[in-house]
């Protein structure tokens, strides 16, 4: 059980020193909440126990990842990263923003680094128009990443709202219609920005991450951390010969990292849908 990992127990002895009992306390009732409140997980907890593809899922990770172990890995906003690698010189890449600018808001704030961001979606678009962010540090352009350059098939995440509507290069969302969305190569957009290195890469693309990073790491780019999310797909069904032929690519993907020095922790997601999906965190070694 997690809460006996060494990570976790060290986890909570830091936080009893920087916030004392009652810090300490808060914290615990804190995460309770996020994984019994379905407010939170979206569904009855402890749902993933009795659904096959989450049950796979959690036995993969188990067998192919390393296990938290540092406590310098930290919670930045709703993704963790090794802090000790970040500083005001950090050079940060999020890749898929949809709603949500919690995680580069929060790294911009931290670190005060330039925090750029990447979504070519209607969806990340409106969205970002509204948002009251520093601009002095955190940059949206309107461009996905894929292993070619030029314009891609984004199958539409809401079909009846295509004016406001994430997407999926894979369609993880299993829809008929799409649009050809801008798209570039992770070596494109360095050039374009004129960045000769990456230190933190984090991808959300809705199922297109293993072609990517497979991209990119082909071509000897090695950001010092990798944040990712891989989705076999958006519901619970599972066809298992195509599962297993999901895991075995990302089995590769992961033996690749390995390969260039990587440390692959699996980073697990107690609250909202467990195990829906896998959320991996890359370190360069040796940096």
């Amino acid at each position: 059980m997690f809460i006996f990992n060494s990570y976790w127990i060290d986890r909570l002895i830091k936080k009893k020193r920087e916030k004392g009992f009652t810090g300490l306390f808060k914290s615990i009732i804190s995460f309770i909440d996020k994984i019994l409140n379905p407010k939170h997980t979206g569904e009855f907890p402890l749902k993933h126990f009795f659904l096959k593809k989450r049950r796979l899922i959690k036995k993969f990770t188990r067998e192919n990842l390393h296990q938290l172990d540092d406590t310098n890995i930290i919670n930045i906003g709703n993704y963790l990263l090794k802090s000790d690698l970040l500083n005001s010189k950090s050079i940060i890449y999020s890749f898929g923003i949809g709603e949500n600018l919690g995680f580069e808001k929060k790294i911009a704030e931290t670190f005060k680094c330039y925090v750029h961001c990447f979504d070519p979606t209607s969806l990340a678009k409106n969205f970002m128009e509204k948002q009251k962010y520093d601009k002095d540090l955190i940059f949206f352009q309107p461009y996905g990443i894929w292993n070619t350059d030029g314009k891609m098939k984004f199958y539409y995440q809401d079909e009846t709202n295509r004016n406001n509507s994430g997407g999926s290069i894979t369609n993880l969302f299993e829809t008929n219609n799409y649009d050809f969305l801008n798209c570039l190569k992770l070596s494109s957009i360095m050039k374009k920005n004129n960045h000769e290195s990456v230190d933190v890469v984090k991808l959300d693309i809705e199922g297109a991450s293993i072609q990517v990073i497979e991209d990119f790491i082909g071509e000897n780019i090695h950001p010092k951390q990798i944040v990712v999310e891989f989705e076999y797909s958006e519901t619970d069904k599972i066809i298992e010969e195509e599962f297993n032929n999901w895991s075995k690519k990302l089995k590769e993907v992961i033996t690749l990292m390995k390969s260039k020095d990587y440390k692959c922790y699996n980073l697990p997601r107690y609250s909202h849908l467990p195990y829906s999906t896998i959320e991996v965190l890359f370190i360069k070694n040796n940096i």
